[in-house]
């Protein structure tokens, strides 16, 4: 089934770049949670009423009386000691308990939870600075340690290699990083005081490192079964995503590389363990090897054409291993980041076995941790969080580590498998995700049969607008946008852009200001998703789901050429009485411009260039 909607081409507003978009100003909130129509985690789907996960799992052990310890453990590379943190109850003789598990290269540079929390520097070092460049500092950072190990569960903090008070050098997103995390998780299923499951958790890179973690214990992991559970939030799936859109590149991404291995490597020194007669050493060497990563793992990022199946990208790409996976995951990410795309959400949940349990919460925020307690917290920490959820952000993944690492049966999977977050802060139930719908194709239409825009030198507008008629019916939209758009340019090679905006009623058509992320009192424009497509790699992208783009080629200048290619995924209710609008140009949004392209021309008559918007079911 397939409804025709036809869009007549706007002005082109006259710039010679794409806008910065606007900071949303949420309304603070006094409380924790505001009210849903559902809660997350709600078993609404079944009917069944799910019992507490704190009362299941209640605290049995003392805070103040657990025992702490700080390792180091040797990884399978021979020379890298990896720094843990350990922080677990106080049982008696035969208790065994699972382990939370944060890997992180943060802990002693911009911190970790919504209060951006330090490690603690130790005083007895003899060498590097006591002191560390966040605050504030605190032995275990982020709430697990005083939520869970009163529950029974262990919590281990790994600083990365190269961070803190693990020797060896950052390689900033290397497949190292992802064997140091499964050397850590192998060595803490060797212990006598562990049951033996470990589960992996945190925001970010932090969760980047629990997917990769999931999905190579079986492949080198000695213990293949040990990582039982992972709760990643906000989550790289396969790093050329996080650089790369379809081979475009983005300006912000590319000059990460080097924030990790020069700069924050530059001024992290250990700050403890001054016991250890190779600390010395391997703090020099951690000083000495920035210059080098430099060179060798910022090579990488750099070039402007790059094939995402190469040697270097293969090994950061986790979702070609997921079939392998034999973790619970439940899945946590924004609806709006933009920083960690929600590519990197959507690719991984699909490509997910079957016979592994997974959950997917979508929520209504762009990169910030679901435990910030309030709106004004989120935003004085550069985020946006209209309706904060901490409490049952809290529940629910209690509820996961409940059932899969210590195998209590909690209802983790009475619950609904895919929970959206809305405008008014309720969240949906779905049973799969993307949805099963259709599609209602959008013709690109004009007067003229054609449009320009400039990529490089040219005397062409610097976008063109397409916006619908008005919306009669809520309506959702759930998986990827496809544009199948039929393009030639004067010049080799070009790149599009495509922003995705809801234009609420009264809206103009031609702001440039658009909100961030969903309210129900939001009244302008507001981003909801982007495209991008760098016409070189035609041939190996895909109007949906997960590209590789590879072994690409140069356009014949002025020859029309199709290029299909998808949105970041996305699931939003349109409301009725509001219109979409789409801006074309070479770039948006983040991403940087071909510059080589000349004049772009888009083929509008009929059939050559089209939206297709996967409606769903509401």
């Amino acid at each position: 089934m397939r409804r025709t909607l036809t869009i007549a081409v706007a002005l082109a507003i006259a710039a010679s770049t794409m806008p910065a978009l606007a900071s949303h100003q949420p309304h603070p909130v006094a409380g924790a949670a505001t009210s849903h129509s559902r809660h997350p985690g709600a078993a609404s789907q079944t009917g069944r009423h799910l019992a507490d996960p704190d009362r299941l799992d209640p605290p049995r052990y003392s805070l103040k009386d657990a025992i702490v310890q700080h390792v180091q453990v040797p990884s399978r590379d021979g020379t890298t000691k990896l720094w843990i943190d350990l922080i677990r109850p106080r049982t008696t003789s035969g208790v065994r308990v699972p382990t939370i598990m944060d890997v992180s290269p943060y802990f002693n540079t911009l911190g970790r939870g919504w209060r951006n929390e330090c490690k603690t520097a130790y005083s007895d070092t003899p060498w590097g600075d006591v002191s560390p460049p966040c605050s504030p500092a605190v032995p275990f950072p982020e709430w697990y340690d005083e939520y869970y190990v009163p529950r029974g569960y262990a919590i281990a903090l790994i600083d990365l290699r190269g961070t803190r008070n693990s020797s060896g050098c950052e390689e900033y997103g290397s497949r190292d990083e992802v064997y140091d995390a499964v050397d850590s998780v192998d060595w803490v299923a060797d212990q006598s005081w562990s049951n033996g499951k470990v589960g992996l958790t945190g925001g970010s890179y932090d969760g980047t490192l629990a997917v990769g973690a999931a999905v190579e214990q079986p492949i080198s992991g000695r213990h293949k079964n040990a990582v039982a559970a992972v709760i990643p939030i906000r989550a790289i799936d396969r790093w050329y995503d996080y650089n790369y859109a379809n081979g475009v590149p983005f300006q912000g991404q590319a000059t990460t590389p080097y924030a990790f291995t020069g700069e924050y490597q530059a001024t992290d020194f250990a700050n403890s363990y001054g016991g250890d007669p190779l600390f010395a050493p391997d703090t020099a060497v951690r000083r000495g090897c920035v210059a080098a990563d430099v060179a060798t793992v910022d090579a990488g990022y750099a070039p402007t054409y790059t094939d995402a199946n190469s040697s270097f990208w293969s090994p950061r790409d986790f979702v070609k291993d997921a079939a392998k996976t034999r973790t619970a995951f439940f899945l946590i990410h924004g609806l709006f980041d933009f920083n960690v795309k929600t590519d990197n959400v959507g690719q991984l949940w699909q490509a997910l076995p079957a016979r592994v349990p997974k959950k997917l919460w979508l929520i209504d925020g762009d990169h910030v941790d679901p435990a910030t307690p309030t709106t004004l917290a989120a935003s004085k920490d550069g985020h946006v969080l209209p309706h904060p959820f901490a409490d049952d952000y809290v529940r629910a993944t209690h509820r996961w580590w409940l059932q899969y690492l210590k195998g209590v049966p909690a209802g983790a999977l009475d619950t609904p498998a895919v929970e959206v977050q809305r405008a008014d802060g309720h969240f949906d139930a779905y049973r799969q995700w993307p949805a099963a719908g259709h599609d209602q194709v959008v013709p690109l239409t004009s007067a003229s049969g054609s449009v320009t825009w400039s990529d490089g030198a040219s005397t062409a507008p610097a976008r063109q607008v397409f916006v619908t008629p008005v919306f009669a019916h809520d309506t959702r939209i759930s998986g990827q946008i496809a544009f199948d758009l039929t393009v030639s340019a004067t010049g080799p090679d070009t790149t599009i852009g495509v922003q995705v905006d809801d234009l609420p009623p009264g809206a103009t058509t031609a702001s440039n200001v658009t909100d961030r992320v969903y309210d129900e009192n939001v009244l302008g424009p507001l981003t909801l998703t982007y495209g991008w497509m760098r016409a070189w790699y035609r041939g190996s992208v895909h109007e949906r789901g997960r590209s590789v783009p590879a072994s690409g080629s140069a356009l014949t200048p002025g020859q029309a050429t199709a290029l299909k290619f998808p949105s970041l995924y996305v699931d939003v209710v349109i409301k009725a009485g509001h219109r979409l609008r789409f801006t074309l140009a070479d770039a948006a949004f983040d991403s940087l411009a071909a510059n080589t392209g000349g004049t772009v021309t888009l083929l509008t008559g009929h059939n050559l260039s089209r939206v297709k918007l996967p409606i769903a079911p509401l």
